[in-house]
């Protein structure tokens, strides 16, 4: 855990995790995470500032269209989340959804795999880094729209996941692009 902060309205606790090469201890991958937790906010703790972010007055790069599946959610429980709000429509409703929901981490992959192959051209080597905040639920089956905005000059592009009637669901989306290598 690398932080806990007060938002007010909840409490933000931020963990990072590295993964490292077990031969030579080299690091090789970080993970940041953010969780929300509403009503723990107000304890007076620091508030932890956000990145400036700003969509772009213009259209997108590129938009890209990807089809989530209606069984996706319960393929998605091999990645070892065993949350029922994915597949217990009881239990969903107890949560104030219509119908078990997407799990983050898959709408997160359906977004980076549109980044990787717009941006990236499908080279994992040049996918540097992927920053975003979820914003809204995905229902299974629903269509997700990714769009991108290069940023002149610069390696990071912008981008915002949306639903189909334009809700985002994936928001302040930033992308490090690396150079490719010869």
């Amino acid at each position: 855990m690398t932080g806990i902060y007060d938002k007010g309205s909840g409490a933000l606790v931020v963990t990072e995790n590295v993964a490292v090469d077990a031969a030579t201890g080299e690091p090789l991958v970080t993970s940041r995470s953010g969780t929300f937790i509403r009503g723990e906010g107000g304890f007076g703790g620091e508030r932890c500032a956000d990145p400036p972010w700003e969509r772009p007055n213009r259209e997108p790069y590129n938009q890209v269209i990807q089809q989530t599946r209606p069984e996706q959610a319960l393929i998605y429980r091999l990645s070892g989340d065993r949350n029922p709000l994915h597949v217990d429509p009881k239990f969903a409703a107890r949560g104030g959804f219509s119908q078990p929901i997407l799990h983050g981490l898959c709408t997160y992959g359906v977004t980076g795999r549109a980044l990787l192959h717009v941006l990236c051209n499908s080279d994992p080597a040049r996918f540097g880094s992927m920053a975003g905040r979820f914003s809204r639920p995905v229902l299974p089956g629903e269509p997700l729209t990714v769009s991108v905005w290069r940023q002149h000059g610069s390696d990071t592009a912008l981008f915002q996941t949306t639903r189909q009637d334009g809700t985002v669901v994936i928001d302040r989306g930033r992308l490090q692009v690396r150079e490719p290598t010869a």
